[in-house]
């Protein structure tokens, strides 16, 4: 079916292909900047990560240790949910494993739960309960509702 096209064809399409896609975005997206290039108004300057780096340390406001505390507790509160989503994982897994009935599931679960109380008061929380109730879904014997697993929360930490 394709031995009529050629390798260097084939390569000459795709080639136009990616540069018309590029074209089309540079236009769509970056008109007016391609425009004042062209035009002289402003030149173009490409800027290495390090110099971008350098150029955001000296523009940084007084107020950047609250922001920076700020930033460190969100960064661990992400770092929290993404191991909590590991070990949800790991439980459910577990628990079809062990084939554990339900008492036992939220029992265990609400063990998992206690080691994270920063997520427990972070507005992610009802993402989580949304999460255990899907994974809770890929097995058979155990279903909780969106407001069972809130309970868990309410009622293990």
């Amino acid at each position: 079916m394709f031995t009529n096209i050629s390798w260097g064809n084939y390569t000459i399409v795709v080639v136009l292909l990616g540069a018309s896609w590029y074209l089309f975005v540079g236009l769509r997206f970056y008109f007016t900047e391609l425009k004042e290039i062209a035009t002289g108004k402003r030149k173009f300057q490409f800027q290495s990560y390090p110099e971008i780096q350098t150029n955001l340390r000296y523009q940084e406001s007084p107020d950047t240790s609250s922001s920076q505390s700020f930033l460190t507790e969100s960064d661990q509160t992400f770092q929290d949910i993404d191991h909590l989503v590991e070990r949800l994982k790991n439980v459910v897994a577990d628990a079809a494993q062990r084939k554990l009935l339900q008492q036992e599931f939220v029992d265990y679960l609400g063990l998992v739960l206690t080691e994270y109380p920063s997520v427990k008061n972070s507005p992610f929380r009802s993402s989580v309960s949304e999460l255990i109730v899907s994974e809770c879904d890929k097995l058979e014997s155990i279903h909780l509702t969106q407001q069972e697993a809130e309970a868990i929360w309410n009622e293990k930490n």
